[in-house]
């Protein structure tokens, strides 16, 4: 099927959208569209993976720089610190549905390229900050900051068809665990090297640094990141010159059941807070998200209290993220590969919860370090996943920033739970026991969202049936996925 030679519509008012999960016929691609996405891959994926990098690099340097004597220098007490690690998940939590909605309203590179660029300069300020007040401030600016790059999962819901998001989600979400690694080398290095030169403790270089390459990436990402896929398909982009690579972009992007002139709409708001499966996607979404967010404040601290030296607890902190840079891309290729997203996620979900109870085992230290890689390979490759499983299942372009907002929201509140629980060394039993319980839930929430989707999916094709049997007509299907959403009679579910 050669999409370039097709008429392209710019109202895919009738646009069949049958899942292809659930019997419908895959295509192949043909050589033209395979550079075309090769092309997004480059000039998005990637590009979407060093703002993800520098995201997380600056948001788990605080509890790099902790061990490297941050609380100690500020006179912070445990308490205060906590509450400056929860104030990040704050500003993530206000700003996540704006920010969604803002990609319509000032284009991508705009509001990526800025909002890099400002927690970069945040993070370059926490460097000079003396005071408690300050560091719970610059924290707050550089939560709403990143939680801009979070909308790069709703972002490349645009660009990729269902069956490639999985591995897309990957690539750029790949840097998490990598920018993990990479804050416990660099802490090492500047810890060793840095400390007190030029007059600075060594946990004010590990954030000027951080801050201004992230800086510096926000500029490139202002000049080089793609549009919209419909303004790129209408006017070109550096990559995409070509009439004919332009009408498969538009063609992807309504395959992706994505409608090119999308507005805001006040009523899909509504419709996706009165959906089930967005309070259910939610608590799936928001498990893995946790371990990930209180893995990165906490795992030198949790190293440290195995019993290796503050020193060593940053290289340590290495063997968890090695094992989550393997998994990660194996989950999420395996997932588009089988076009399965049900029960991968609900195995890494698994996984986590075995290695939290492995963590409340008073067992050895290198026991205890095999329970760390067992939550981070098990949590990293399900945010993938849960993400996209979450993304495709609901359609409207508001409503999916809506259901994307309200599951960053029980992200966030996770997130601060994790900075409260936290608070028990050396065995950290309550911290490690409430994540366990909130990996189980989101298992069952899974399997439930799962019994849902599969019934509601039965229902549609008995109507469809119905309807053919009958030689009936139905208006319903005249109408756009915008009108109607995944409420759309041809729409079905993917699991």
């Amino acid at each position: 099927m050669h999409l370039e030679n097709q008429p392209v519509e710019r109202q895919p008012s009738n646009l069949r959208v049958r899942s292809e999960g659930t019997g419908g016929v895959i295509r192949q691609k043909s050589k033209q569209e395979k550079l075309v996405l090769l092309k997004q891959d480059i000039a998005i994926a990637f590009i979407l993976s060093g703002c993800f990098f520098f995201s997380y690099l600056d948001r788990s340097s605080l509890g790099n720089a902790r061990i490297m004597g941050l609380q100690a220098d500020l006179g912070l007490t445990d308490a205060q610190f906590m509450n400056c690690l929860m104030m990040f998940f704050v500003g993530y939590m206000v700003f996540e549905l704006p920010a969604a909605l803002s990609l319509r309203i000032f284009q991508p590179p705009h509001v990526y390229g800025i909002a890099i660029a400002l927690f970069g300069v945040f993070a370059c300020c926490l460097s000079v900050s003396r005071t408690y007040a300050a560091v719970m401030v610059l924290r707050l600016l550089i939560g709403i900051g990143e939680a801009v790059v979070q909308t790069g999962f709703v972002y490349l819901s645009l660009w990729y068809l269902k069956d490639e998001l999985a591995t897309r989600y990957a690539v750029f979400y790949f840097s998490a665990p990598l920018a993990g690694g990479i804050n416990g080398i660099l802490a090492y290095g500047i810890d060793k090297n840095l400390n007190n030169v030029s007059g600075k403790a060594a946990w004010e270089w590990l954030f000027l640094i951080e801050g201004v390459c992230s800086v510096f990436w926000g500029v490139i990402v202002f000049f080089i990141l793609p549009r919209l896929p419909e303004r790129v398909a209408e006017k070109g982009s550096l990559l995409f010159r070509r009439e004919e690579e332009q009408a498969i972009i538009l063609q992807r992007t309504i395959e992706a059941r994505n409608d090119p002139d999308a507005k805001f709409q006040a009523f899909q708001i509504w419709w996706a807070l009165k959906d089930p499966k967005t309070w259910l996607d939610a608590v799936v979404v928001a498990a893995p998200c946790l371990d990930v967010a209180a893995f990165g404040n906490f795992l030198p601290t949790f190293v440290n209290q195995f019993g290796f030296s503050k020193l060593n607890a940053q290289l340590f902190t290495l063997i968890p993220y090695s094992v989550a840079m393997l998994t990660l891309p194996l989950f999420s290729l395996a997932s588009d590969r089988a076009r399965k997203k049900a029960i991968p996620t609900l195995l890494c979900l698994t996984v986590s919860v075995i290695g939290f109870v492995i963590l409340l085992c008073d067992v050895q230290r290198s026991v205890l370090i095999v329970g760390c890689c067992l939550v981070a390979a098990g949590s990293y490759p399900a945010i993938v996943l849960a993400a996209s499983w979450l993304l495709v299942n609901h359609a409207g372009y508001t409503k999916r920033s809506t259901a994307w907002a309200v599951a960053q929201i029980f992200i966030q509140c996770y997130s601060i739970i994790s900075t409260q629980v936290y608070i028990h060394p050396p065995r950290f039993i309550m911290g490690h026991a409430v994540l366990l319980a909130l990996n189980a839930l989101g298992v069952v929430a899974g399997l439930l969202k799962y019994y849902i989707m599969k019934r509601e999916n039965a229902r549609r094709d008995r109507l469809a049936q119905q309807v053919i049997g009958e030689a009936l007509e139905s208006k319903e299907e005249e109408k756009s996925i915008e009108q109607l959403c995944d409420y759309h009679p041809d729409f079905r579910y993917s699991f």
